[in-house]
């Protein structure tokens, strides 16, 4: 493009008035900025390595402590009566834990005390066993899994994934205020 197209075009802009930022997009941008408040491919990019990382730490957590439980305090109960506990006890907890992880992404930020509260829980039910005698690589395991999850709920990337959420959550709520005030 030679230097009179690219004036031309510029004065046109100017005649027009200002060439807002969704004109001037790709097409893929285009489309996140019509649905989204922001891309959503950048969020999940930065993001999604804390979301992913902290639901299976959850898991695992869940998991081993449930674990440790049946091999020490249920290790006498009848083998059905123990799967079904360990079944049902590891539903309830793990959609607890999902559903707090997913409202403190959509922007309630207080939830996520729900989330350290399971981690809690399971390290000081996994330290009490010690007087059992448990293997001492479930042991172990049981005993990291809820510190490491702790410790991504503490990292900076986590901390921020909270304030982005939250602020996301308040300009949604300022949207429909306006769009409720038409």
């Amino acid at each position: 493009m030679n230097g009179r197209t690219k004036l031309h075009r510029v004065e046109k802009l100017k005649t027009h008035g200002p060439c807002s930022d969704f004109e001037t997009r790709g097409a893929d941008s285009r489309f996140s900025h019509y649905f989204y408040l922001e891309d959503p491919r950048t969020f999940r990019r930065r993001y999604g390595l804390v979301i992913g990382a902290e639901l299976v730490t959850g898991c695992l957590t869940i998991a081993m402590t449930s674990v440790l439980l049946l091999t020490t305090y249920f290790s006498n109960l009848a083998e059905h009566q123990a799967a079904k506990m360990f079944f049902f006890g590891c539903l309830v907890i793990g959609l607890v834990f999902f559903f707090a992880k997913i409202e403190v992404i959509c922007g309630r930020v207080k939830l996520v005390w729900i989330n350290a509260g399971i981690y809690l829980i399971c390290l000081l039910i996994s330290l009490t066993t010690i007087a059992y005698r448990p293997p001492t690589t479930l042991y172990f395991i049981a005993l990291l899994s809820p510190l490491v999850g702790l410790l991504i709920l503490n990292s900076h990337r986590c901390r921020e994934l909270r304030q982005k959420s939250h602020e996301l959550r308040l300009k949604r709520q300022a949207i429909t205020a306006m769009l409720k005030r038409r």
